[in-house]
């Protein structure tokens, strides 16, 4: 809501939310859905994530398409794309925190070959906000009152 670029508010946003649904295609079709913390979100359009070479997340994101999902108080957003492994071990060193050494062991380093990237290349997001608490409230109200529609929101949808 308001005047910034649409792309520029939806990354802004993406890289605060730090905690994303990240959601893969199993090779049968089957979806799976976890939390993944986001390492970055790149002006261009493309997520990281950092995740084990052996876990479901670096097999099922190859080269398929991907959802990534985050809600942040009173923003929503869906974000597609494809996801790809990648291995660098110079970005895993730029994305290497002391949480990130807590998730993967005490010992562990951005070196270790079985800690990949997992990439996703955006091609299109939808995300809504709304005013927040008083000002859905509001929209609700005075719909009921007139007998018009409520629009506590906006919507916008996005392409990289």
């Amino acid at each position: 809501m308001g005047h910034k670029d649409p792309r520029t508010h939806l990354l802004e946003k993406l890289e605060k939310s730090n905690v994303c649904m990240l959601t893969t295609s199993e090779a049968d079709g089957t979806l799976t859905t976890r939390p993944m913390g986001l390492q970055k979100a790149e002006e261009t359009g493309t997520l990281w994530f950092m995740t084990r070479a052996a876990s479901d997340v670096a097999s099922d994101a190859s080269q398929r398409p991907v959802n990534v999902s985050v809600q942040d108080k009173d923003f929503w957003a869906s974000v597609a794309g494809h996801g790809q492994v990648v291995r660098d071990d110079a970005r895993k060193k730029e994305f290497w925190n002391p949480a990130t050494e807590a998730f993967f062991g005490e010992g562990s380093s951005p070196e270790d070959p079985q800690i990949v990237l997992v990439r996703v290349d955006v091609e299109s997001a939808q995300y809504w906000e709304s005013p927040g608490a008083v000002g859905t409230a509001v929209e609700l109200i005075k719909a009921k009152v007139t007998g018009g529609e409520a629009h506590p929101g906006e919507s916008t949808t996005v392409q990289f």
